[in-house]
């Protein structure tokens, strides 16, 4: 049995090998692929792909020069926003943008800490509450962050080495809340975005100050060393960024003192888009986008498919073939697997290459760190996405020759599966948002979702159970085939 199999694979791979058609097919797969992608990445940009700051928060601050710690207990902290921000910042001064250094206790994601001048991030304790202990540390020009449950035993987070901050800098408290974005299809191809302002509070406890002398400095009339003054409330506003949004979109942020407790509201963000959980623009799928030329290339591999069986019925070879190899299914079997192999390395070419080149061209539209971070084949997700897409397209060409065996009309089963696969899918999405999702999870192009590597709205259906619709329905048909092959005469 097997033997007989694999005479039969070789007969066709000879056979469909020496159709010139068939590496025509193969080669315009590859190449539209390929185009595709890259015309896709030349056509995006983005605003947010570079070192943009989003400073938008209220700072309770003074000035501090030189060797400082400054220390504080977050006893409450609203959850306003999973990355609503209460924590010590140390600022070269009060503008948006200017090199600064921040612990934070976050809602949903505890302890973060990340610099201003670059795109630093440490992450501390991920389930830390309030009520939680943070200390900002600043020794000549290293800043080191350090938290600790109880006030007694400290653990530290980070340690930034160059903070660009001045030998006077602002030492504080702050509170932030970002805005809550959604996107929402508001027509068919049309999809609009809305931001609700958030306002953050949080109460802080036992805000001090220390210099290497260890005096100490706290409350609204004592002086900080080597600085003086009251602790001043500042909204740091951030003006409009290339998408026209600031960060902050409350009102001002409110101050309000009870004894040695601090309660501060504030809206808005802190730091880099990619750093902190800021993620502007960062609803796009940047390894599914170098992938977008499949589309276009599932004309390539419908033809290819169906002419596999339908070129032998036309020119009546088929019945040469059967007199050859009467196991009928074995047949079949042989050109599915010749026709499923063959697209699918071409596929895999196709897609790295296409993933490889587009990448680069991306980044140089700012489709780069930190907010789009570097992808790599090896990552497992990218090497999901392309390899699962190139076995999309082989699912397609075994649904096309299956069609092909069904039909046995080349126009006939060209026509269907275009309709099915190309028409259908296109004028659902221009006609109802519900009918191009319902087509996207329901017909065979669902399968195309294996490409996705970020859960967007607007995706219809996950990768995987996309994929798997595709592939029940090539089993069916692929079924179908076989049993209406071996019932027929010819």
């Amino acid at each position: 049995m097997t033997t007989s199999l694999l005479r039969a694979v070789r007969a066709e791979w000879a056979k469909l090998r020496s159709v010139r058609s068939t590496g025509a097919a193969l080669l315009a797969t590859v190449a539209l692929v390929v185009l595709i992608g890259v015309l896709t990445a030349e056509g995006g940009h983005s605003s947010y792909g570079g070192p943009t700051r989003l400073d938008g928060f209220t700072f309770v601050h003074r000035p501090a020069t030189g060797d400082v710690t400054v220390t504080a207990e977050v006893t409450s902290q609203a959850d306003t926003a999973p990355w609503a921000k209460a924590g010590l910042m140390l600022k070269s001064g009060t503008g948006s943008g200017s090199p600064s250094v921040s612990l934070m206790l976050t809602p949903g994601h505890g302890v973060r800490m990340q610099a201003a001048r670059g795109t630093e991030e440490f992450t501390g304790s991920g389930g830390a509450a309030a009520p939680y202990w943070l200390r900002l540390t600043r020794s000549g020009g290293r800043v080191t962050g350090a938290e600790s449950a109880d006030g007694r035993t400290w653990h530290t987070v980070g340690s930034v080495p160059d903070t660009g901050l001045p030998a006077t800098a602002e030492a504080g408290t702050f509170v932030a809340s970002p805005p809550f974005a959604r996107s929402h299809w508001a027509g068919p191809g049309k999809v609009v975005g809305s931001a609700q302002a958030t306002t953050g509070r949080a109460v802080f406890d036992h805000l001090t100050a220390s210099g290497p002398s260890g005096a100490t400095a706290g409350g609204a009339e004592a002086g900080v060393p080597g600085g003086a003054g009251a602790w001043q409330l500042t909204d740091v506003e951030q003006p409009p960024g290339p998408a026209g949004m600031p960060a902050r979109t409350a009102g001002p942020g409110t101050l309000h003192e009870a004894g040695t407790a601090f309660t501060v509201t504030g809206s808005g963000d802190v730091g880099t888009p990619g750093v902190g959980g800021i993620g502007q623009d960062g609803d796009s799928d940047t390894v599914a986008s170098t992938l977008s030329g499949v589309q276009i290339g599932l004309f390539a591999v419908i033809a290819l498919g169906v002419l596999a069986m339908t070129s032998e019925y036309r020119t009546r070879t088929i019945r040469t073939t059967f007199t050859v190899s009467p196991h009928r299914g074995r047949v079949l079997a042989a050109k599915a697997l010749v026709v499923a192999a063959g697209v699918f390395a071409a596929g895999l070419v196709a897609c790295a290459a296409s993933f490889l080149i587009a990448q680069p061209i991306q980044r140089g539209n700012g489709y780069g760190p930190p907010i789009f971070p570097r992808h790599s084949l090896t990552d497992p997700v990218v090497l999901r996405a392309v390899a699962g897409t190139a076995a999309f397209l082989a699912l397609v060409a075994l649904l096309s020759l299956a069609v092909g065996v069904i039909v046995r009309r080349t126009a006939a089963a060209v026509i269907l599966l275009f309709t099915v696969l190309v028409v259908i899918p296109l004028v659902a999405q221009v006609t109802s948002v519900g009918a191009g999702l319902w087509v996207g999870r329901a017909t065979p192009i669902a399968g195309a979702a294996i490409r996705q590597t970020q859960p967007l709205f607007e995706n219809a259906i996950g990768p995987w159970p996309g994929f798997a619709v595709l592939a029940a329905y090539t089993a069916v048909a692929l079924g179908a085939a076989f049993w209406l092959q071996r019932r027929r005469d010819a």
